[in-house]
């Protein structure tokens, strides 16, 4: 698999693991770090292991238009299971 299929994975498992969390503590999503940080986390850390295990090599990376996506699908996915949930958080 490419790349970006991965990514998006990633960003998949990581939005629902955000959106569950806050389901079961939303005063979470009021601490000092909010929760589209959090995604843009594990969007650093992916991008750190791609870099290290490719070093950097051409198609190793992932392009930013790919991250622009995954990051608005990722938010999308977050808001969606927190908004549907009926969960008192408040992401913005």
């Amino acid at each position: 698999m490419a790349v970006d299929r991965y990514f998006f994975i990633v960003i998949f498992v990581a939005s629902v693991l955000i959106g569950g969390f806050l389901i079961a503590r939303p005063e979470t999503a009021e601490a000092s770090i909010p929760p589209y940080l959090w995604l843009l986390g594990c969007m650093l850390i992916f991008e750190m292991i791609a870099f290290l295990r490719g070093r950097g090599a051409p198609g190793t990376m992932v392009g930013m238009s790919t991250r622009v996506i995954g990051f608005a699908i990722g938010m999308a996915i977050i808001l969606a299971i927190v908004f549907f949930s009926g969960s008192p958080a408040r992401l913005f």
